[in-house]
């Protein structure tokens, strides 16, 4: 359709690259539609509109009137070879489009206008008020049960109503009410601020890298799959995955696999496995196709809120590494979306293909039982998962086609390469990821995890900086969890670690994890707290304080009738008083005026005739 004036329809709308947000209009808060976003139908009126509105104005002499708009109308309809308007009609046209500012958006029909929208009938306050105390709260009845509700109120108010009983809206009527509400207030009301919010949020956007390892995102999760142990082929259970993902290439750059829950050990092993070279893997496995060149110096490492991840040992561990820890915000898990995408794809693409996989509902597996029907061994996955890794996820295309993980990869350190560790770095890398203590130092050593280390650098050192009166001499240790039969200490006079043995139980501490430490330490505990009778010792308590208390009422009486006694304990040396031997002192049998003279003679006299004896 051709019309006879200059396009005017299409709206010019400035997009902001930094905030990407659509112009609105100030004065009525509205966005600004182009015709383009109303339906055939819509966008033909409306330019029909238009068309009469431009061809009539620069030919109307006078005002809007019947007399003056009649024979235009009509002589436009035949020019335009369009339906006319009635001239009520085009004067109310005209009337919007000036007030809005000559916008075409005012042109658009106003159907939402027509009739009655709004339910006129005196059952208005019982509907509202079955929507409100059943529907709209926490108990979440159903759309039927508030109907129910609503027809109870309105037969109960009709018994007090001999005429003009009030008529009541049929259930699909009620339903449509119901439908017609806003869905994020409906969500609020029936499942709370959180779950509104989580189904009706902003997507934002992450940030995105420009190079390699510029941003890192970690999680956990568990696998969905049951393994079997390797010797004697029983259930394990599932195992933890923890994974780093490059956000620049998504390709996969470390990982670890374990049966202990996430913790920062899992951190331990998948950063240093990612930091360091994997050139072994393609040794370890040699059918493998491709390699694994993905490792370096990580700039922002991305993180959810875990416990793990706010742990001293793991701030302090990057410190030295400049690594800079990027807390994800809570309720915004678009800026950490890779880790969470890949994890799905892990699962539909492998995990759920084996043999014991748990599915990711328990109403997935409808009589599949993952104990009775596993069969793959914790090595035979380890090399299933670094296949599946390393020659198909890192070689497929994205979803968008755009590229390839590993080609990403390889483009990007071309142009800008990452840092990596040398040796002596890597060395320390290990170090620094240990478990962070702080300790005393003793003349005894550094008592940690209920051990004792010690060495002779570690006395060495005492002697040259530590103060007996003081014994602030506090040292920072790092341990490494899978191996606790030693620890590394850091000198700060000297700003270097060393490496100090474990000097309590040779045999019992070789190759003892952390984790296996705690748990038998723990079962000592226990059994120990079970052989202990409570009650006995009670007993026994009480019974010494009885024998004390006895024992001062009886010194009481004597101290009454002996005076002032010195040296009792050489007497005793001389008569042998001792646990094997006689208990008391003895004096030669005599009456009693002769007994006390002679008793007081010899203890008062006794330091001068016998002070020069020594004893054997």
């Amino acid at each position: 359709m051709n019309f006879p004036f200059d396009d005017e329809f299409q709206e010019i709308i400035n997009i902001s690259d930094e905030q990407n947000k659509v112009i609105r209009n100030e004065e009525a808060n509205s966005l600004l539609l182009s015709l383009d976003s109303y339906s055939h139908d819509i966008k033909m009126e409306v330019l029909r509109r238009i068309s009469f509105i431009k061809w009539i104005k620069p030919r109307l002499k006078g005002g809007l009137t019947e007399k003056n708009l009649k024979p235009l109308l009509s002589d436009a309809s035949i020019h335009l070879k369009m339906k006319a308007p009635c001239t009520s009609t085009f004067i109310a046209w005209c009337n919007r489009y000036r007030l809005s500012g000559e916008k075409v958006s005012s042109l658009t029909p106003q159907h939402s206008q027509k009739g009655n929208r709004k339910l006129k009938t005196s059952s208005e306050f019982y509907i509202a008020k079955a929507i409100n105390e059943k529907y709209l709260t926490r108990n979440q009845c159903s759309i039927i049960q508030s109907f129910k509700y609503y027809c109870d109120l309105i037969i109960i108010e009709n018994r007090t109503i001999p005429t003009n009983k009030i008529k009541k809206v049929s259930q699909r009527t009620f339903y449509n009410r119901i439908n017609a509400l806003p869905k994020y207030e409906v969500a609020l009301k029936r499942y709370g601020k959180r779950y509104a919010d989580i189904n009706y949020r902003k997507v934002g956007k992450m940030r995105e890298a420009t190079r390699p390892l510029e941003y890192v995102e970690i999680d956990h999760t568990p696998l969905d799959l049951i393994l079997l142990d390797d010797e004697l082929e029983i259930p394990l259970g599932r195992p933890y995955l923890t994974i780093l993902i490059d956000r620049y290439s998504k390709c996969i750059i470390g990982y670890n696999i374990s049966f202990r829950p996430p913790s920062f050990e899992s951190i331990r092993h998948a950063f240093c496995n990612a930091c360091l070279d994997k050139s072994s893997i393609t040794q370890q496995y040699p059918h493998l196709k491709n390699d694994w060149p993905m490792a370096g110096k990580i700039e922002n490492l991305v993180v959810d809120n875990g416990t793990e991840f706010w742990s001293n040992s793991l701030e302090d561990s990057l410190r030295p590494f400049a690594t800079n820890i990027l807390f994800n915000k809570v309720g915004k898990p678009w800026m950490k979306p890779l880790v969470e995408k890949f994890f799905d794809i892990l699962n539909k693409e492998l995990v759920h293909s084996l043999p014991g996989t748990t599915r990711s509902r328990v109403e997935q597996l409808k009589g599949y039982n993952p104990k009775k029907d596993a069969a793959i061994t914790f090595s035979l996955f380890l090399e299933l998962f670094h296949t599946w890794i390393i020659d198909i996820y890192h070689m497929t295309p994205d979803t968008r086609g755009v590229s390839i993980p590993y080609f990403k990869w390889r483009e990007g350190i071309k142009n800008l390469p990452p840092l990596s560790f040398s040796n002596e770095e890597a060395q320390q890398l290990l170090i620094e990821f240990g478990i962070l203590n702080t300790r005393t130092l003793t003349i005894y050593g550094i008592n940690i995890h209920n051990k004792r280390y010690q060495s002779d650098e570690l006395i060495e050192y005492r002697k040259k900086y530590g103060n007996i009166e003081e014994n602030n001499l506090r040292l920072k240790t790092k341990t490494n969890p899978s191996n606790i039969s030693y620890i590394f200490v850091y000198l700060p006079n000297e700003a270097r670690y060393i490496k100090v043995p474990c000097t309590d139980g040779d045999s019992y501490i070789k190759n003892l994890t952390l984790y296996q430490h705690n748990v038998i330490s723990k079962l000592t505990r226990t059994k120990t707290s079970l052989q202990e009778n409570k009650e006995d010792q009670a007993d026994s308590r009480m019974y010494i304080d009885k024998r004390i208390g006895k024992q001062l009422e009886k010194t009481q009486e004597n101290k009454k009738n002996i005076g002032k006694i010195k040296h009792l304990s050489k007497i005793a040396c001389y008569q042998n008083i001792g646990s094997h031997t006689q208990k008391s002192l003895q004096f030669t049998t005599l009456n009693d005026n002769t007994k006390s003279e002679y008793k007081d003679d010899i203890l008062n006299n006794w330091d001068e005739q016998f002070d020069d004896l020594e004893g054997f």
